[in-house]
């Protein structure tokens, strides 16, 4: 027989379920006070009522459905997942070294009630990437991280579970990017044009607006100027498919990165900012600049810009037959029609 707490206690839990779910929904970072208030009251009665969110059964969730209380199953159905989760092969597959059990989970679960991540995407998989890029980043309170994943702009949000266990609330996914393409023929060249790092090209906090503003380059030319909006969507190791994996590795070794540990991690440059880059056009119908920026969030609401170098792409033409050279068993026969 399934065991489940008597009514009054399931109305005044559904009570403070729907306050919880309406709160987390609203997508509202200066909530996450209170929220946090409100899930650690929630805990303690849950407890209370013999409903652990580490035991609790599918039984019991669909018994307390059957009564009609849709909130309250809401928040079960999260501590379910993330206990299934916290033993799921998708999970250990990005983070071999953490354990079974809710409670070693850094994920609220507020993640399975407002977080925006598309269908397409392994609900676990995309869970587990989160849990080991947000476990790397090291977050020491409550904030926002701006990443990408599967071209994905993703913006991870942190706070306290219960006033005291820091955790990854959410996550919201923006709509999928696609990096400029570069055409694969005809075939391209990398060469250095001019490697001076142009420290602090940016040095500021941006506002919404600033994301769209031009950012001049120093000592550079207009073409060079850029918005932070345009290189936060371009992750240097999309260099890698576009221009092909000796070309890349050419601008890896002379600009002296180091390739990064995972596939979830990303190259960096100067302060250990992740790496950017964009491209202009030039004077020269066969030349591209490409240009190197490390940009990421310096300190708290701070976020800087360096130039790290500027690069030239050059197409290449294909040999023709014209242009082929000539084998040497075909010059018997040229000296013969001569």
């Amino acid at each position: 027989m399934v065991t489940i707490p008597e009514q009054a206690t399931l109305d005044s839990l559904e009570k403070r379920s729907g306050d919880i779910v309406q709160l987390a929904r609203q997508h509202d970072s200066d909530s996450q006070a209170t929220l946090s208030a409100k899930r650690r009251f929630f805990l303690v009665e849950l407890d209370v009522a013999g409903l652990s969110p580490d035991s609790i059964t599918p039984e019991q969730i669909a018994a307390i459905q059957a009564q009609g209380y849709p909130n309250l199953v809401i928040l079960l159905q999260a501590f379910y997942q993330i206990r299934e989760y916290s033993s799921s092969p998708e999970r250990l597959q990005w983070n071999p070294d953490t354990q079974p059990g809710r409670t070693n989970v850094p994920i609220c679960m507020d993640w399975f009630i407002a977080s925006i991540v598309p269908e397409e995407l392994n609900q676990f998989d995309f869970l587990s990437r989160c849990e080991r890029i947000w476990t790397d980043s090291a977050p020491a309170g409550e904030g926002m991280l701006f990443t990408r994943i599967f071209n994905y702009q993703v913006k991870f949000v942190t706070g306290y579970e219960d006033g005291l266990r820091l955790v990854l609330c959410r996550v919201e996914v923006g709509a999928r990017s696609h990096p400029p393409q570069v055409s694969r023929r005809p075939t391209f060249a990398v060469k250095p044009f001019d490697l001076t790092r142009r420290m602090d090209a940016y040095d500021d906090s941006p506002d919404g607006e600033d994301w769209n503003c031009p950012v001049k380059v120093p000592m550079g030319i207009s073409r060079w100027d850029f918005t932070l909006a345009e290189i936060d969507r371009q992750d240097f190791k999309q260099l890698r498919e576009q221009l092909g994996d000796a070309n890349f590795q050419t601008i890896v070794e002379t600009q002296g990165y180091v390739h990064p540990q995972n596939e979830l991690s990303t190259y960096r440059g100067e302060d250990d900012l992740p790496l950017r880059y964009y491209i202009r056009e030039t004077d020269q119908a066969k030349v591209k600049d490409l240009i190197l920026v490390s940009f990421g969030e310096f300190q708290p609401c701070r976020w800087v810009a360096h130039i790290e170098g500027i690069w030239q792409i050059i197409e290449e033409d294909e040999p023709t037959p014209e242009s082929k050279p000539v084998e040497a068993a075909s010059i018997p026969e040229l000296a013969q029609l001569g």
